[in-house]
């Protein structure tokens, strides 16, 4: 059975964005110095949104002495192809083309990103010959 996409909130994924800047185990007291040093959000609200993320599977929660450190179990990556696997799903009906026609169409692509666009789609042509 195939595992539902995981839903990430905007305050999630700037946790997790610290997180994977990180690249090694934190503890909410890391997080919250890194992603809010004027103090934007309270302690509590970020601890509350890491242990979300550890019922959601995407945090890993363990105890190193006297502190609790969280750790990612889902790549970037893996967090980014599972969010927009549900925006495609709930806004462009599965259609990963649908969705890449329309975001490209409303884009104001730079002549580089137009030629990697170009590049990936041709490799995309390759693959599929």
């Amino acid at each position: 059975m195939t595992r539902p996409p995981i839903e990430l909130s905007p305050a999630e994924w700037e946790i997790m964005h610290t997180i994977w800047k990180a690249d090694k185990p934190v503890t909410v007291r890391d997080v919250v110095d890194r992603a809010y040093p004027n103090d934007e959000k309270a302690y509590t609200t970020v601890q509350t949104l890491m242990n979300i993320l550890v019922k959601k599977g995407v945090l890993s929660r363990s105890k190193e002495g006297r502190q609790i450190v969280y750790t990612s179990t889902m790549a970037r990556h893996d967090a980014l192809h599972s969010s927009l696997q549900g925006a495609a799903r709930r806004m462009f009906q599965g259609s990963w083309g649908t969705m890449a026609s329309f975001l490209v169409g409303r884009a104001n692509l730079s002549p580089e990103e137009i030629a990697r666009l170009r590049r990936i789609l041709d490799e995309k042509e390759e693959d599929a010959s």
